[in-house]
């Protein structure tokens, strides 16, 4: 019998082929759309599919691992994005509305952010909401509650962060326990933390070799946020413009970590709001495309994960009205968010003695197609008129929701737009639904399986070495 050998330089050649990369990421890029469940993102490309006419819209549905993960909470199986915002950040579970404790408060949980800061890597947090809130918090504050914003932002000055950009902060002169306080923007500036409301101003900072830069939009949303991209005009800075200016600030030879939270698709899924869910969600892809970018020029050195802390709304493309057929295409005449059609109404009502339905009615029918792309019946007007007549007799055009307003008419415009849509909505909180993990880069392999929240940050910090 012959023996063959092969050369032991093939020999390598072999079994080096079959080996995972050993390469560590640098740059990594952690994005959490809040309150994205799968229905929404496949709303979302439905909707750019047919209508937009743009093929790819959705940047992530293109990366190599598409896989999902669980969400619960140490104490409630649907949880909320404070514990989930722990878990994304530190690897642990945590109480519901709890940040950066462990569930019974007795011990402080800290995240992949400070461990990549402690290893000399830059920091950045982006987000479309207020730089307090529960998502972005959970990466630097530790709180027994999610509502004590001004403490959280306190601890923001102890971070060592680079760079932070949002819609500004909740109660930065602390209203809401002690007005006699110090500032925000006082205690900020004796900690070494430079504010600003421009992108240009970020550019002289950084040009002035500033270490801690915090940007705050200059024209905020109703609760600090950036503006709903359904609303937003030309001059509005947007969550790709934020993300872009962060990768400029932070980019340099020893790498960087930086989380970028879309906080505004919650916010939309919570008032069941599908127009405005789907601009929330393309505008949150946008961004993440801002990292593909940077990602095509560091492939082997860049991570990009793409996930949420949980599902909101229970959304699903389909409802009992329309059964098999779909309407989607509709929702293009709806031409602002929930919370503006609101100001819109309350504006005309607060602004007219004698209101007149047939007026009011045209007004709702310019923003939303309704009585005009859209056909209504005179059941459905009928529905409308009731909701005006009962708001002009109670003499009451505002109800509180979870994080605006709204009122009775508004509601059920959205509701009838929505159901002509074939969009079902279960809930007006989050769901225990999975929720999709995309991801791309140096190290992708470790996210291939099911996995749970708690997962991602252990397995970031593994594959980057920290």
């Amino acid at each position: 019998m012959k023996k063959f050998f092969l050369p032991i330089v093939v020999i390598l050649l072999i079994f080096s082929g079959c080996q995972t990369s050993s390469q560590k990421p640098k740059y990594v890029f952690l994005f959490i759309g809040d309150g994205m469940g799968m229905s929404h993102v496949q709303l979302a490309k439905l909707y750019s599919d047919s209508v937009l006419k743009k093929d790819n819209s959705i940047s992530f549905l293109n990366f190599p691992v598409a896989s999902n993960s669980t969400t619960y909470a140490a104490n409630r199986f649907i949880t909320g994005s404070a514990a989930a915002g722990t878990a994304l950040s530190t690897g642990y579970k945590t109480s519901i509305n709890t940040l950066g404790l462990s569930s019974d408060h007795s011990d402080t949980l800290y995240s992949i952010a400070k461990r990549f800061n402690e290893n000399g890597r830059k920091v950045a947090l982006i987000t479309s909401v207020s730089i307090d809130h529960a998502t972005p918090a959970a990466f630097y504050a530790h709180v027994p509650y999610r509502g004590m914003y001004y403490k959280i932002a306190t601890q923001l000055f102890k971070s060592d962060y680079d760079f932070f950009a949002s819609g500004g902060f909740r109660d930065p002169y602390n209203y809401m326990q002690d007005s006699s306080s110090i500032s925000i923007f006082e205690l900020g500036d004796k900690n070494g933390y430079n504010f600003t409301t421009t992108l240009e101003g970020v550019d002289s900072l950084v040009s002035s070799g500033a270490k801690h830069i915090i940007y705050s939009v200059s024209n905020p949303a109703p609760g600090s946020t950036l503006k709903y991209d359904i609303d937003r005009v030309s001059t509005d800075v947007t969550l790709a413009d934020l993300t872009r200016k962060a990768i400029e600030v932070v980019d340099n030879p020893n790498g960087f970590f930086m989380m970028v939270e879309g906080g505004k698709i919650d916010w939309a899924a919570h008032d069941n709001d599908a127009a405005t869910v789907i601009y929330e969600v393309l505008a949150f892809s946008d961004a993440v495309s801002e990292a593909v970018d940077f990602y095509k020029k560091h492939p082997d050195e860049t991570i990009i994960i793409v996930t949420a802390d949980h599902e909101t709304g229970g959304l699903s493309i389909g409802n009992r009205e329309n059964h098999y057929d779909n309407h989607v295409a509709l929702l293009q005449y709806q031409k602002v968010s929930k919370e503006k059609l609101h100001e819109i109404i309350n504006d005309y009502l607060n602004k007219n003695n004698k209101p007149r339905f047939d007026e009011l009615l045209n007004i709702i029918s310019n923003k939303t197609g309704l009585n005009k792309e859209i056909a209504l019946s005179s059941a459905e007007i009928a529905i409308l008129k009731e909701s005006f007549n009962k708001m002009v007799q109670a003499k009451n055009f505002s109800q509180k929701t979870l994080y605006s307003e709204t009122d009775l008419l508004t509601s059920n415009v959205l509701k009838l737009l929505n159901s002509k849509a074939g969009i079902g909505w279960t809930s007006g909180s989050h769901t225990a639904e999975p929720v999709p993990v995309f991801v791309i880069g140096e190290g992708h392999e470790s996210f291939m399986n099911q996995l749970d929240n708690t997962d991602i940050p252990k397995r970031i910090a593994e594959i980057s070495g920290i």
